[in-house]
């Protein structure tokens, strides 16, 4: 195997001002389609729940729990598709949960499912509960908030995608290490 480039998300001050902007932009663009549907339900043309205090702290409670599900998602996916051997840990450093499953190499798009499932799947939770329950503003900041809180796994997950050349994806306590299957059978470890 050999390397094609390293990820390091937790050490790298550059990447993490990147997400960070990319969180600060999606919010942005979130606040421009909650206007648009506020204005929708004012003109009756959006049957949506009345927002008022019950409403917020409703959201907010939802938006904490989901950072721990969040993780607890990538976890799952992780042994999931790991396989046996598969080690998984979380940790917290900047203002930021992970999970890490330290010298884990998966194929390329078991890698990127397990980037991209807590996305998916708390997306699809958030739009069936706030359906189920007739309140699509819910669903809209609920999903905006945790979107823009996925900003590092999506863009590990482009990453992951759009690298030519990459096969497997080796998981690092800092971040992933993209790599080639070049035809030699060792395969390294995260801690060499």
């Amino acid at each position: 195997m050999r390397r094609l480039q390293e990820i390091d998300v937790l050490g790298d001050e550059a990447t993490q001002r990147r997400m960070l902007e990319w969180s600060w932009a999606l919010i942005a663009l979130g606040v421009a389609g909650g206007v648009a549907l506020g204005i929708a339900a004012e003109l009756g043309a959006l049957d949506a729940e009345a927002v008022d205090l019950v409403w917020f702290v409703i959201l907010v409670v939802v938006t904490l729990v989901a950072l721990p599900v969040h993780e607890l998602v990538h976890a799952a996916a992780f042994l999931l598709l790991g396989g046996p051997d598969v080690k998984v840990g979380f940790g917290f450093t900047d203002a930021m949960l992970y999970t890490s499953a330290d010298g884990a190499m998966l194929p390329r798009a078991r890698f990127a499912i397990v980037l991209l499932a807590p996305s998916v799947a708390l997306t699809f939770a958030f739009a069936l509960v706030c359906g189920a329950t007739r309140m699509p503003l819910m669903a809209w900041w609920l999903v905006v908030l945790h979107i823009a809180g996925c900003t590092g796994d999506l863009a590990l997950a482009a990453a992951v995608l759009g690298t030519p050349g990459c096969t497997h994806v080796l998981d690092t306590d800092t971040g992933i290490v993209l790599m080639a299957d070049d035809g030699t059978p060792e395969a390294p470890t995260g801690r060499e």
